[in-house]
């Protein structure tokens, strides 16, 4: 199966995807992050997963094609997640996320064990913990709107990019157009992480992975450290000379470490329990 660019309606909304892989294998599920789009973080690798798994990868509400959700809010977002499993007809996937897609695929995975039978989260999926005072800025008209543009601003600028990415070949000027372009989006889901509570359910039950470029600055290793302690039996693999995006700064590695972690879960149940051994690189 090729590549294909999809839309499917989710709770009316059109929402846009991409899918690749054989029809008989493991599902897997792409959450991306703030910067842009599913295409925009997954691309490079989708062929690759898709030469083990049938690979999807939607665009966020408010991303790419997909449509803004009316209310923006935790519960909301997680709905979504469930009503599009369902216009898809999966059953189960793991569930992979990257940066504020590692937020909601954990607590996905929490509330609804039965559809993920594996997570995994890339430099990102710690529950953020809203200062109160922030938190009644964004309930004030007009505040919040010029509070969130910017905090989006400063998030997606110039400066921040450099302290996110640490391959400098990723940021071109096409790169960071495409992360303007996504400013909507990226600042919805800021408000929502901000303003909406958080459900109840937050440590996922299933086996978990946690992918982190060390070197990234947005989102340091000490809070990979913080989620692997919050989440039971999690294994951590640090990845060196990356940052923020290891999917597209070192493609190789990212698929390789999923390969291995995914595969010893499906061996016989004499080696469960065996964690993946933290690797920088495949072997040669």
């Amino acid at each position: 199966m090729a590549l294909h660019d999809k839309m499917v309606t989710v709770e009316g909304l059109p929402v846009h995807y991409w899918e690749d892989g054989a029809e008989n294998s493991r599902v897997i599920f792409l959450l991306h992050g703030g910067l842009g789009d599913a295409e925009m973080h997954w691309k490079p690798v989708i062929p690759m997963l898709a030469e083990t798994f049938h690979v999807y990868a939607p665009d966020l509400p408010g991303f790419g094609k997909s449509r803004l959700l009316p209310r923006m809010t935790t519960e909301a977002m997680l709905n979504w997640i469930q009503s599009l499993l369902g216009a898809l007809h999966i059953d189960q996937a793991v569930m992979v996320g990257n940066s504020f897609g590692g937020v909601l695929v954990r607590l996905f995975a929490a509330s609804h064990p039965k559809y993920i039978p594996a997570v995994i989260l890339i430099n990102g999926g710690g529950v953020p913990e809203v200062p109160p005072a922030l938190k009644t800025l964004a309930r004030i008209p007009g505040v919040s709107t010029l509070l969130f543009m910017f905090l989006g601003r400063m998030a997606t600028s110039p400066g921040m990019l450099k302290s996110m990415i640490a391959t400098p070949d990723i940021l071109t000027e096409s790169f960071q157009a495409k992360v303007k372009q996504a400013a909507k989006g990226f600042t919805a889901i800021m408000r929502m992480l901000t303003t909406s509570p958080m459900p109840q359910a937050q440590r996922p039950i299933v086996p978990s992975l946690i992918l982190w470029g060390t070197e990234d600055q947005f989102t340091p290793l000490s809070e990979a450290k913080a989620i692997k302690a919050s989440i039971p039996d999690a294994a951590l693999i640090e990845i060196s000379e990356c940052g923020h995006m290891p999917q597209l700064e070192t493609p190789d590695v990212f698929v390789w470490q999923i390969n291995q972690f995914l595969d010893k879960l499906s061996r016989p149940a004499k080696n469960a329990g065996i964690g993946p051994q933290p690797l920088a690189n495949p072997p040669s």
